[in-house]
């Protein structure tokens, strides 16, 4: 026990890795980004829905507010309270969750998670690697970016 491993790891093989890897949390990413950007037009359209079932059914009121007596010029704002029942309208938009964010761990262990440091280290070992003339890469250099692999 306590004994490291000694691999020797083709670079060709192991910048091929990085590369894929690297493709795949952008495409993620993109794919976040799209569902997110798909949520918030829900959301609005869901918002949009209720407003307008209540609008249609006044007897769904349940309270009317005042408080803290806001006015607007000449005008008093009242607030309604509508209770629906979620079996008459649509389920409401999940929102999607990030693949990317945060880290864990602390000091010299702490391993970030988080969408732009991923990005520049794969993209840092593939252009260290591209640069090296080296056909074999040491297990050091391995270790150092194994856990995207």
């Amino acid at each position: 026990m306590g004994k490291g491993i000694n691999v020797k790891v083709s670079r060709d093989r192991l910048l091929t890795a990085l590369t894929d890897k690297l493709n795949e949390v952008r495409f993620n990413q993109e794919k976040y980004l799209e569902q997110v950007s798909q949520y918030e037009t829900d959301k609005i359209w869901h918002q949009d829905l209720l407003k307008q079932h209540a609008l249609r059914n006044p007897h769904l009121i349940e309270e009317v507010n005042l408080s803290p007596y806001r006015s607007t010029g000449d005008k008093w704002v009242l607030e309604l309270v509508y209770v629906m029942p979620k079996s008459d309208t649509p389920e409401a938009p999940i929102e999607p969750k990030p693949l990317y964010k945060g880290g864990s761990g602390y000091g010299r262990n702490y391993v970030s998670n988080d969408y732009n440091d991923i990005v520049a280290d794969l993209t840092n070992a593939i252009r260290l690697l591209e640069m090296s003339d080296e056909d074999v890469v040491s297990t050091a250099t391995y270790a150092s970016v194994s856990r995207y692999l």
